[in-house]
């Protein structure tokens, strides 16, 4: 559903508009309803249309509880996950807490990673471009990731 990479502006009031390429099939498949969560490895937050958050919830709630480290992760995953609505100009509001986590200022990039998005602070989304560009693709495992993908 999401590919690709948008450089965007969150406003004064926290909202992001989510780019109009988007907006006819959110609005078909999800009628423009997300959730909002923080990214569990990264300084950044994770767009799920709630078609596929309500699976991933499912999941979380399938685990067992008394385990620590899954506790852990509910706190972290559920614990931050807000439920938003599109607004009629096809933006979404980002919380105070989310704003926080993700060290969001004026300029966001979303870049879509298949069923869901992720929505950077722009400065980090760089760093991070810097790491990959300089990364070594040749350990047996990234090998084999690439030839699985026929990339």
């Amino acid at each position: 559903m999401f590919r690709g990479y948008d450089e965007l502006t969150m406003d004064a009031k926290g909202r992001i508009g989510l780019p109009t390429r988007y907006h006819e099939r959110v609005q078909s498949e999800c009628q423009g309803k997300f959730v909002l969560t923080v990214d569990l490895r990264e300084p950044c937050l994770v767009l799920y249309p709630l078609t596929e958050w309500a699976a991933i919830e499912s999941r979380f709630n399938a685990l067992p509880g008394a385990n620590p480290a899954i506790a852990m992760l509910k706190r972290r995953i559920l614990g931050y996950a807000t439920e938003i609505n599109l607004d009629s100009a096809g933006r979404f509001l980002v919380s105070p807490e989310l704003h926080q986590f993700a060290h969001l200022d004026k300029s966001v990039v979303l870049t879509g990673q298949g069923k869901k998005c992720e929505i950077w602070h722009k400065a980090p989304w760089d760093a991070l471009q810097a790491q990959i560009l300089a990364a070594d693709f040749s350990s047996a495992e990234l090998a084999q990731a690439i030839d699985t993908l026929a990339l």
